[in-house]
């Protein structure tokens, strides 16, 4: 996600690639004024814009078949024929040789006209696979030749592509400009180190000042505006410089307040905290000084009033602040001594704070605004009167842009260690979101009361080295869904069953069969014959008679006896193999915080909220010395 980076520091090098030694180079950091707002540098590699040769490589074309089947065609019969010609040829010369020597030279002539008529067959033959063959093998030379000539060309055209797209490519530039976006009117930056602050400041704040003023609030106490005011002042941008507390004299952060106006700014800076205790606290030194605004006119100073507090306390001031006149009203005339006696520990505390700052804007006079406005911190041990600078500036800025009658500058804010008051920066930021002025603010670190404001417009991240920091950032840029494998099951399994089964009977049975049969029968009977003759009293008879008894009787008796053994032995073998595999869906960070902790020096991570809710996340690079390099372009690349 990150873009290449360049191996230089903020500061600008003795010159560009190729120059002279100790050679000036102005000119070439001019370029960052261009027009067009930048937040940074992206890189696209040109040869990857570089797009094949679309024509395929030209292929042989092979000799058609029919040209090779007439070749074969025709050697086949030449060899067929040989050998045909051959047998039968031989055959009849020996039967004309034999005939020859029964009848004689006629035969012999016979012989050798039929070797002839053989031989011209063969050579017919032999001459019909020769040009079969000549004319495959130019085929062949003609279809090579094209495909020879097809070749050259299309390597000429190939060669041409290439020469074209290289310098095409060539004109193409390799980094172009992040663009802050035609909406963009608060960013918040987290992280980075002092130089990649200060890298990011020059580059965007010379991109600004090409189209509006500029107010850069320092308070990191480095002085990393240092570097965009330089090059400010080589392109002969009007430069206000204001360093404190330093040169504090020189300030004017309370040029051109109200007296009520310089109360009241005071105030909240001596009360930064606004806890509810110290309410009543701060009702009183504002009545405080308000009557010492009173008694001072119109001429209303720090110093004055911080002289005009001594002079209540009663201590002795050689100072040239006050006339003896206003130093004796005040000190007689202005509070009761009973009152002050009560208010002493009020006076005590708002002498104490203002006495360092009793300079404050003295030798401003003559010095008007420029058109980019540098308000500093610098390196000074933390103290009060630090702090209550830093509450001034940015009190003095929202008061600036509040009644502004142009158009409103652009406002950079680069916080310190320390940090300020959230109220502060909240007020700030309502004030530009109702002037319209862009509102960018530089954070070290995302913790504290850094992340309660992350999200009040575009976001940027830099190399966030501490992890939780990093941890907040992934959260803030979500999370995003795949699927993953979640499980492998590899499955091998033997399985082995083994059965023995044995049986063993016997029987017995046993059976008697008893029969008996008994019959008995008798037989009586007589006739009468009469005979119709011619007798009629003739007549015949005659009688049988008999009897018969039988008795049978049987029994039969049968045993058997049955054994039976067996024995069955069964074994079974199975092998069986199983693979699962198992995918779930997860949710993961877009970018995960070991991405954020292992940025590079100079990379930026601008992330910007879509309508539907998703989050883009672009990669760039905030190093000023990439203008240095060769194919830049001041425009988004296209």
């Amino acid at each position: 996600m990150t873009s290449p980076q360049t191996d230089t520091g903020t500061k600008p090098p003795a010159g560009p690639p190729g120059a002279e030694p100790g050679a000036s180079l102005p000119e070439h950091f001019l370029r960052l004024f261009a027009a067009g707002q930048r937040l940074g540098w992206t890189y696209r590699d040109p040869e990857s814009l570089r797009t094949p040769f679309p024509e395929p490589e030209p292929q042989r074309h092979p000799v058609p078949v029919a040209y090779q089947n007439r070749a074969h065609a025709a050697r086949l019969a030449h060899e067929a024929r040989k050998g045909s010609v051959t047998k039968a040829g031989g055959g009849i010369v020996l039967l004309f040789l034999l005939l020859t020597a029964a009848a004689g030279a006629a035969m012999a002539v016979l012989a050798v006209a039929a070797v002839a008529v053989c031989l011209v067959l063969v050579v017919h033959s032999g001459r019909t696979a020769a040009t079969s063959t000549a004319q495959l093998e130019a085929k062949h030379a003609e279809l090579e030749q094209h495909f020879q000539y097809a070749w050259h060309d299309w390597q000429q055209r190939g060669t041409q592509h290439a020469a074209a797209q290289d310098a095409w490519v060539r004109g193409h530039d390799a980094w172009g400009a992040l663009p802050a976006g035609p909406n963009a009117r608060r960013l918040d930056l987290f992280g980075g180190s002092q130089r990649s602050r200060e890298g990011f400041l020059t580059v965007f704040g010379a991109s600004t000042l090409q189209q509006q003023p500029l107010i850069v609030l320092d308070l990191t106490q480095a002085l990393i505006c240092e570097e965009l005011a330089s090059l400010a002042e080589l392109a002969d941008v009007p430069v206000d410089v204001q360093l404190l507390p330093s040169r504090m004299a020189e300030s004017g952060i309370v040029s051109g307040l109200t007296p009520l106006e310089l109360v009241d700014s005071l105030v909240e800076a001596v009360y930064a905290d606004g806890s509810e205790p110290n309410r009543a606290g701060r009702a009183l030194d504002t009545r405080i000084l308000q009557q010492l605004c009173g008694a001072l006119g119109d001429d209303v100073t720090p110093a004055r009033l911080g002289a005009g507090l001594r002079a209540l306390m009663g201590e002795i001031d050689d100072t040239e602040a006050l006339t003896r006149a206003e130093r004796n009203r005040i000190a007689d005339e202005l509070v009761g001594d009973k009152n002050k006696d009560q208010m002493r520990d009020s006076l005590l505390r708002l002498a104490s704070l203002l006495h360092p700052l009793e300079r404050l804007g003295a030798e401003r006079a003559g010095r008007g605004p420029g058109y980019l406005t540098c308000i500093a911190l610098d390196f000074v041990t933390g103290s009060a009167s630090t702090e209550m600078l830093a509450d001034l500036a940015v009190q003095s800025v929202t008061r600036r842009l509040a009644s502004f009658p142009e158009t409103a500058p652009s406002v950079v804010v680069a916080l310190g260690e320390q940090g300020i008051q959230r109220r502060y920066l909240e007020q700030l930021a309502g004030v530009c979101e109702r002037r319209g002025a862009q509102l960018t603010v530089l954070h070290p670190h995302l913790r504290e009361s850094s992340k309660d404001v992350i999200g009040g417009g575009t976001v940027g991240f830099m190399k966030l080295g501490n992890h939780q920091e990093a941890g907040i950032a992934a959260d803030f840029l979500g999370r995003q869904y795949s699927f993953v494998l979640h499980s492998l099951t590899d499955t091998d399994g033997t399985t082995v069953s083994t059965s023995l089964a044995k049986t063993v009977g016997s029987s017995v049975s046993k059976g008697i069969t008893h029969s008996e049969s008994v019959s008995r029968g008798s037989n009586w009977g007589s006739s009468s014959n009469y005979d119709s003759g011619p007798n009629p009293f003739s007549s015949g008879g005659s009688s049988s008679s008999g009897g018969s008894w039988s008795e049978t009787t049987g029994t039969s008796t049968s045993t058997t006896h049955t054994t039976n053994d067996s024995t069955s032995h069964t074994t079974s073998e199975g092998t069986s193999t199983s693979h699962a595999r198992g995918e779930q869906r997860v949710y993961e960070y877009a970018v995960e915080p070991t991405q954020l902790q292992a940025l590079a020096d100079f990379s930026l991570l601008l992330v910007d909220r879509r309508p539907d809710g998703s989050v883009a996340v672009r990669a760039a690079d905030c190093n000023p010395n990439i203008i240095l390099l060769d194919r830049v372009s001041t425009r988004p690349l296209p």
